[in-house]
C-alpha cells in the first residue's frame, strides 16, 4: 500500500492549530498540571489497586477473625442540687451541680475503689472474661488432681492435703484475681454524658450480650448504693465528731474558769485610778521625747551641713545655712568693695595705690566673714549638744515609767488572755451544740446522689468489630498509603516523562511529541511500517510536523544536515530518522540517511539494505564516487541510505558534497552511551535534535549528554519526546491534540529568546512540503 497525503486535511489541521494557539498558550500551565496528575495516577494504578485490595482483604480477614464484643448501656440521672447535710459550712450543704462536679462523678464511676465494690458484689473475679487466668487455672488444677489421684490411688490423706493447699493458694491468689478483674472491668466500663446534661450513660463491654447488660445494670445500681453509703457514713462520722468536740469543749470551759479564779486571787488585780495617771504621763513623756529627738536630729543635721559646706566650698556656698545680721552686712560690704576695686582697676590699673588699698580692705572684710561663720558654727554645735542632753533626759524618764507599768501590764495581759480563751471555747461549744441540734442522721434520711433512669437492654449486634465501618476505613487508609507510596516512588524516580522536564534540562524547546505506538503495532510490524500503512496515524502526523519544523529552521543558511542525538539506546532515534526521511521523500525532496552506526537494527537493517563494500573513506580518498556508496531501499518510498562508519577524513568536504546534492541529510549516529562520535560530529551539522524516551531516559543521563554536546558547540535546536502518552489500552486512548504544532512552538517557546542565542524561525512556502 502506497503512502499518500491529503493536502486539504493538512491545510485544515494547520489552520486549526493557528486558530487555537492563543487559547492553548493560556491553558498550558493548568492543563499540563492536570495531565501530570492523571499521568501519575495512570502509571501507578496497579500499585494503588494492589495496596487497596491487599489492605482491604487483610482488614476483612482480621475483622471477621476477632472475637465479638457486645456493649450494653444504662443511664443514671443526678439531682441538680447536691445535698450535703454533714457539711459544716452552710453554703456547701446545698450546691448546684456544674460541669466539674459531673466530670468528678464520671471519674468516680471508673475509679478502682468503686469498681472493686462492683467486683465484690457481682463476683466478677469468677467471670472468665474479667479474669482470663481463671479458666487456665481450673484446667491446670483438674489435670494435676487427676494425675495425683491416678498415682496415689485417690487416698483420703492426699485429698485433704490437696484441699489445704488449694485454700492457701486461693488466699494468696484471691487479691491478684480481684486486681485483675478490677483492671479488666476498668477497661470495659465507660461513662459519658452529652453537653451539660445531668444524665450519665454507663457502658460495659462483654463477649456475652446478656452478661454485658447484667454488668451494666449492676454498675449503675451499685453506684447509687455506693454513693448513698458514702453519704450515710459521712453523716455518721460528722455526728460522732461533733459529739466528741462538744464533750471536749465542755471540759475545757470548766478548766478555763478555774484558772481565771485562781489567777485573780493570786495576782490581786483591782481597778486603780493611778493606772490612768501613769498611762497619761507615759504618753506625754513619749510625745516630748519624740519632739526632743526630732530637734536633736535637726540641730545636728544643720551643724553637719554647715561644717561640710565650709570645708568643701567655703563661706560663699554656706550662706543659706549660716545666717546672721553681721554676716549679711559683711557680705554686702564685700560686694561694695569688689565693685569699687573693679572701677579703680579699670580706671587706674592694678598697681595703683587706691587699688592696693581696696585689696587690703577686701582681705580684712573676708577675715571678718570667716570669723563670724566660725562663731555661728560653734553656736550650732552647742545647740545640737543641748538637744542631745534634753533627749536623753526624756528617755530616762520614759524608761522609768515603762518599768513601773510593765509589772502591772503582765498580770493584766494574762487575765485578758484567760478571758479570751474562755470566750472562744464558749462560742465553739455553742456552735457545736447548735449543729448537733439541727442535724440528726438517725431521724433525717440521707438522700441518694443519683437514681437509675434506664436499665440496660440486651444488645443484639456486637459493638466490635464492626465490618461496615472497619473495612471502608481500612480501604481508605490503604488508598492513602498507596498515594503516599506513589508520591515517594515518583520522587525517587528520575526518569523523564514530560516536555517541561526536557525543556528545563536542555534549555531548548520541545519540537514535537511523538506518541507511543507499541500498543497498536501488529506482530512483527515496526513504527516505520505502521506509518507507511496508516498515513493519517498519529505517528505519521508527528513526522509531518517534524518536517514542518525542519523547514522553518534558519541557522545562518538553509538547514540541510540534521542529526538525531540520544543519550541511550532504544529511544527511537533510528525510527524517527526513517520517518522524517520518508516524509521528506514523499514530499518531493531529495533526502538521504547517513547511518554511521551500521548494525542489524539500524536504518539499513530496518529497510532491508545489505552492507556494501564501498565506504565513505573510499569516496573521500577519491577511489569511488558518492553514488556508489549510496544504497536504495528495495521497497517504497525507496529511501537512500549511506551505511558506513566515519574515518579520519575531511568531513567538511563530505558534508559540503551532501548539502550540494541533497535537500535533507539525516545523520543516525550511535547513542552517546556507546560511542562519542555524535559529540565530535555535531559541530559539522546544521541542527541537532535530542531524542528523549518518555519513561526511559534518566535526567542525569540527559543532562550529562547535553553537557558533552555543548563541548563541541553543537547547534541544538530542540528535543523530541518519544513514547509519550503510553497507556494500558495502547494508542486508542491517546489524543492527537496533545501534539504541539510548529507555530505554537515558535510563539510559546522562542518569543522571549535573545537574538542570536538560538536558531530563528521564519515562514516558508508550505507548498514545497
Amino acid at each position: 500500500m502506497m503512502l499518500t497525503f491529503d493536502r486539504d486535511f493538512e491545510v485544515r489541521e494547520e489552520a486549526r492549530r493557528l486558530a487555537n494557539l492563543g487559547g492553548a498558550s493560556q491553558r498550558e500551565a493548568s492543563i499540563q498540571s492536570l495531565h501530570d496528575v492523571l499521568d501519575l495516577l495512570r502509571r501507578y494504578a496497579r500499585l494503588i489497586a494492589s495496596v487497596v485490595v491487599v489492605g482491604t482483604l487483610l482488614a476483612t480477614i482480621v475483622t471477621y477473625s476477632l472475637d465479638k464484643v457486645y456493649t450494653a448501656s444504662s443511664t443514671l440521672v443526678f439531682d441538680r442540687n447536691d445535698t450535703r447535710p454533714y457539711e459544716s459550712v452552710l453554703e456547701l450543704q446545698k450546691l448546684e451541680r456544674d460541669k466539674s462536679a459531673m466530670d468528678t462523678e464520671m471519674d468516680l464511676v471508673r475509679s478502682r475503689e468503686f469498681l472493686g465494690f462492683v467486683v465484690d458484689d457481682l463476683k466478677l473475679q469468677e467471670d472468665p472474661y474479667f479474669n482470663p487466668r481463671l479458666a487456665e487455672k481450673q484446667a491446670a488444677s483438674e489435670t494435676t488432681w487427676s494425675s495425683l489421684t491416678a498415682f496415689f490411688g485417690g487416698s483420703s490423706d492426699t485429698s485433704s492435703a490437696r484441699g489445704r493447699e488449694d485454700r492457701r493458694a486461693n488466699i494468696v491468689a484471691g487479691g491478684r484475681s480481684r486486681d485483675r478483674a478490677i483492671t479488666r472491668l476498668q477497661a470495659s466500663v465507660a461513662a459519658d454524658r452529652r453537653g451539660d446534661s445531668l444524665a450519665m450513660t454507663i457502658s460495659v463491654q462483654h463477649d456475652l450480650p446478656a452478661r454485658a447488660a447484667e454488668v451494666a445494670n449492676g454498675v449503675a445500681s451499685n453506684y447509687v448504693a455506693w454513693t448513698s453509703r458514702l453519704k450515710e457514713s459521712a453523716a455518721q462520722n460528722t455526728v460522732n465528731y461533733l459529739r466528741l468536740q462538744a464533750g471536749g469543749l465542755a471540759t475545757s470551759i470548766a478548766k478555763k474558769e478555774r484558772e481565771m479564779a485562781e489567777f485573780a486571787a493570786r495576782s490581786d488585780l483591782a481597778f486603780d485610778p493611778r493606772d490612768d495617771v501613769l498611762r497619761a504621763r507615759t504618753e506625754q513623756l513619749n510625745t516630748q521625747f519624740t519632739v526632743a529627738r526630732v530637734d536633736e536630729a535637726g540641730a545636728w543635721a544643720k551643724y553637719n551641713e554647715a561644717k561640710q559646706l565650709l570645708a568643701s566650698t567655703g563661706i560663699d556656698s554656706a550662706g543659706k545655712v549660716l545666717t546672721s545680721e553681721l554676716l549679711g552686712t559683711l557680705r554686702n560690704e564685700e560686694g561694695r568693695l569688689l565693685r569699687e576695686r573693679a572701677q579703680l582697676t579699670a580706671k587706674f590699673g592694678r598697681n595703683h595705690p587706691l587699688v592696693v588699698e581696696s585689696d587690703a580692705q577686701i582681705v580684712s572684710n573676708r577675715r571678718l566673714i570667716n570669723e563670724e561663720a566660725n562663731r555661728i558654727l560653734r553656736e550650732l554645735e552647742n545647740d545640737a549638744k543641748v538637744a542631745t542632753v534634753r533627749a536623753k533626759k526624756f528617755q530616762q524618764e520614759v524608761s522609768q515609767l515603762q518599768k513601773e507599768m510593765q509589772v502591772r501590764n503582765l498580770d493584766e495581759i494574762r487575765r485578758r488572755e484567760l478571758e479570751r480563751d474562755l470566750l472562744s471555747e464558749q462560742k465553739r461549744y455553742d456552735e457545736v451544740v447548735l449543729r448537733l441540734g439541727s442535724f440528726d442522721p438517725e431521724q433525717e434520711e440521707v438522700k441518694a446522689t443519683a437514681r437509675i433512669a434506664s436499665f440496660a437492654e440486651i444488645p443484639r449486634q456486637p459493638s466490635f468489630p464492626r465490618p461496615a465501618l472497619i473495612i471502608p476505613v481500612a480501604a481508605v487508609a490503604s488508598l492513602l498509603l498507596a498515594v503516599v507510596a506513589m508520591f515517594v516512588m515518583d520522587g525517587l524516580d528520575t526518569r523523564i516523562r514530560t516536555t517541561r522536564k526536557v525543556e528545563s534540562i536542555i534549555k531548548r524547546p520541545n519540537i514535537i511529541t511523538i506518541p507511543d505506538v507499541e500498543g497498536i503495532l501488529e506482530p512483527g510490524q515496526t513504527p516505520y511500517q505502521h506509518m507507511l500503512a496508516s498515513p493519517h496515524s498519529p505517528f505519521a502526523r508527528s513526522m509531518r510536523s517534524l518536517c514542518l519544523a525542519w523547514r522553518a529552521l534558519e541557522f545562518g543558511a538553509d538547514v540541510k544536515v540534521v542529526m538525531f542525538f540520544s543519550a541511550g539506546a532504544a529511544e527511537g532515534k533510528t525510527t524517527c530518522a526513517l520517518g522524517m526521511a520518508a516524509t521528506a521523500t514523499l514530499s518531493g525532496l531529495r533526502a538521504v540517511i547517513l547511518d554511521i552506526d551500521p548494525k542489524p537494527n539500524g536504518a539499513a537493517g530496518m529497510l532491508g539494505i545489505s552492507n556494501r563494500n564501498p565506504t565513505l573513506g573510499m569516496f573521500l580518498d577519491g577511489t569511488t564516487d558518492l553514488e556508489s556508496i549510496i544504497s536504495v531501499a528495495p521497497e517504497y518510498p525507496f529511501l537512500r541510505v549511506i551505511n558506513s562508519r566515519l574515518g579520519l577524513h575531511d568531513h567538511e568536504r563530505l558534508f559540503q558534497e551532501l548539502r550540494r546534492r541533497f535537500d535533507l541529510v539525516i545523520i543516525d549516529p550511535p547513542a552517546i552511551a556507546h560511542d562519542d562520535d555524535s559529540v565530535w560530529l555535531s559541530s559539522q551539522v546544521d541542527a541537532v535534535l535530542v531524542m528523549v524516551a518518555a519513561g526511559r531516559t534518566q535526567e542525569t543521563e540527559l543532562l550529562e549528554s547535553v553537557e558533552r554536546l555543548n563541548i563541541g558547540r553543537a547547534p541544538i535546536v530542540g528535543s523530541i519526546l518519544n513514547f509519550a502518552g503510553r497507556r494500558g489500552a495502547g494508542l486508542k486512548t491517546w489524543r492527537p491534540e496533545s501534539l504541539k504544532s510548529l507555530w505554537s512552538q515558535i510563539r510559546n517557546k522562542f518569543r522571549h529568546m535573545p537574538a542570536g542565542g538560538l536558531p530563528a524561525f521564519k515562514k516558508r512556502d508550505r507548498a514545497r512540503v
